[in-house]
C-alpha cells in the first residue's frame, strides 16, 4: 500500500508549527500578526487540513518560527558543506551558522564556500553600517578592547 508523501509532509509541518507556537507561548492571533498569515490559515495548517503550505507561506512561517521542514522533506539538519567550510575558516559562531543555513535565495541555498563568504561578508558589512549610523563602533558593540595591542 502506497501513501501520498505530501500527506506525511503536511502532518510533520503541522506538528512543528503547533510545537513552535506553543514553545513561544503565542496565540493564533499573535502568530498571525507576526507571519502576516490569517489565524484561520495557521489553524488549518496546525490541524493538518489541506495541503502542505506553499513556498511564500513557508518562508513567512520559518522567518518567525525557524526551520519547520525536516531532512525527510528537503531541509538538511546541518549546514551545507560550503557553509561548514566557511564557518571553520572564519570561526563563525554556531548560532550564526544555523541562521545562515536557513537562507534561501530565490528558493535555492548557496552551495560554494565562495558564495557563502560573499553573503557573510555582505551581512557583516551591513551590520557595521548600521552600527556606524547608530554611532557605535564594532569594538564598542562587542566589548572588544584593542588598546592592549
Amino acid at each position: 500500500m502506497q501513501t501520498d508523501p505530501s500527506v506525511n509532509e503536511a502532518d510533520a509541518i503541522a506538528k512543528r508549527i503547533r510545537e513552535a507556537r506553543s514553545r513561544m507561548g503565542w496565540s493564533l492571533a499573535e502568530a498571525a500578526a507576526r507571519t502576516g498569515l490569517s489565524k484561520a490559515y495557521i489553524n488549518a495548517l496546525e490541524r493538518g487540513r489541506g495541503k502542505r503550505p506553499g513556498a511564500e507561506a513557508m518562508r513567512r512561517l520559518e522567518d518567525v518560527f525557524g526551520p519547520l521542514r525536516s531532512a525527510a522533506i528537503g531541509e538538511p539538519h546541518e549546514a551545507p558543506t560550503g557553509l561548514q567550510a566557511l564557518a571553520r575558516e572564519r570561526h563563525i559562531p554556531a548560532a550564526e551558522v544555523r541562521m545562515l543555513a536557513g537562507l534561501r535565495i530565490r528558493g535555492q541555498q548557496p552551495r560554494t564556500k565562495e558564495r557563502w563568504r560573499f553573503i557573510y561578508d555582505a551581512l557583516v558589512a551591513s551590520e557595521q553600517m548600521d552600527a556606524e549610523i547608530a554611532g557605535e563602533t564594532r569594538e564598542h558593540r562587542y566589548g572588544i578592547d584593542d588598546t592592549s595591542a
